[in-house]
């Protein structure tokens, strides 16, 4: 099983130190994001830590960064990521990955999906047929309310009408009432990179039980936590990923209450011993 750190477990903390804490966590690659040296597109900030990394032997596995196509400079947003573009290639990043429209809240419904779906398909097209020429590959995760679940998701792959990859998120599609192992069924074929990452859910009959918790569109609650303590089945979504020979990365993401290093290191023991009850054989970088 190839591991990557996708959320670092400190603000303080930039790329070229999350190297050294990839080493001692014990992962593979680390996944930036527009933070530390890329709070801004930088080419040569990607290049001196593509060195920096390529020194410790660890990989960068993806550049992942949040955007919406749903707001009214699509234009805007296509030349930001196709800057982001550059700073992917210039890692050595085999992928880039963007959201659509992250929002995840009722408001956010307020149009037919075809609306969401023809804004969305104009800018993925152009950034993809970008990136493309400069040897990476988007790809693209269920996220928020717009484009998650499996018939939406599908719709838009089929719209894109590229050969986009999928990012199996293994916690967004808890919040349109669906599980993992049904997203994960669907498109394990396409599937090239996954954010494993694990929530508690609480169903609509609670009070919302306070801060930290994201209300999902069933009117549940649901809260990060550290991986195995919460609802997906890692041992399902491993065994289906298996059965298509996926020889990607699962990436760590945490954006739970407890303390961050603790779940981190906490999340990656359950991982791995998840990924040997489904006979996932470790692969090197």
């Amino acid at each position: 099983m190839k591991t990557g750190i996708f959320s670092l477990p400190s603000s303080a903390m930039t790329f070229q130190m999350a190297v050294d804490y990839a080493l001692e966590l014990g992962v593979d690659a680390i996944e930036p994001y527009p933070h530390a040296e890329f709070i801004e597109p930088d080419v040569e900030a990607a290049r001196r830590l593509a060195d920096y990394a390529g020194g410790k032997n660890v990989g960068i596995c993806c550049f992942s960064l949040g955007a919406d196509f749903l707001g009214s400079d699509i234009e805007d947003e296509v030349a930001r990521l196709k800057r982001y573009a550059d700073v992917a290639a210039a890692l050595g990043s085999p992928y880039l990955h963007h959201t659509l429209a992250p929002a995840l809240d009722f408001a956010s419904q307020r149009f037919p999906f075809s609306v969401y779906l023809e804004r969305a398909v104009r800018g993925v097209r152009e950034v993809y047929d970008y990136a493309e020429q400069l040897g990476v590959r988007c790809i693209y995760e269920e996220q928020g309310f717009a484009f998650n679940g499996v018939g939406r998701f599908d719709d838009f792959l089929g719209a894109v009408n590229r050969p986009v990859g999928v990012l199996a998120d293994l916690g967004n599609i808890l919040f349109v009432g669906e599980s993992p192992e049904q997203f994960v069924s669907r498109f394990a074929p396409m599937v090239c990179h996954v954010h494993a990452k694990d929530y508690l859910y609480k169903d609509c009959r609670w009070p919302h039980p306070g801060n930290g918790w994201y209300e999902s569109q069933d009117g549940g609650y649901l809260r990060g936590t550290v991986i195995g303590h919460g609802t997906v089945n890692f041992v399902r979504v491993c065994q289906v990923l298996q059965s298509v020979g996926y020889d990607g990365f699962y990436s760590l993401e945490y954006d739970g209450l407890e303390d961050p290093y603790l779940a981190q290191n906490l999340g990656l023991d359950n991982l791995r011993r998840y990924g040997r009850i489904a006979g996932v054989e470790r692969k090197c970088p």
